[in-house]
């Protein structure tokens, strides 16, 4: 059995979000992002993907759709397959990581307009 610990994988930069891969397999994809406060992934969709959103730690805003709703620790929300979503870190002084598992591969990013999350959630 393989394991890993989250703490060991987590990296953060003042530059924009970090994005890690915990796991791969051929249908499946575990990857940790890590936000600094006020960091964001922008507005996007998978073609042929879902993808469950896991907050391990911190809080921010999770747009899916035309839904938007805060995100705590401890907090799981489900994105289907080609539906826009984005997530952003609205603390102003905490760092927030989400776990996003996405299958089945191959998991397509495709942009979607408006991309900043940041404008969305005050507009």
């Amino acid at each position: 059995m393989e394991r890993k610990a989250l703490d060991a994988v987590k990296v953060f930069s003042a530059d924009r979000f970090v994005r890690r891969r915990v796991w791969q397999t051929d249908n499946l994809h575990c990857n940790i992002y890590c936000f600094e406060p006020g960091q964001q992934n922008s507005l996007h969709r998978h073609p042929v993907s879902n993808e469950v959103i896991f907050c391990w730690e911190g809080e921010g805003v999770v747009v899916v759709g035309e839904g938007k709703a805060p995100i705590r620790a401890g907090e799981t929300v489900l994105v289907p397959v080609n539906v826009p979503h984005g997530y952003i870190n609205t603390s102003t002084d905490q760092r927030m990581i989400i776990t996003v598992i996405q299958c089945p591969l191959p998991v397509e990013h495709v942009p979607v307009e408006p991309s900043d999350i940041a404008a969305l959630i005050r507009g």
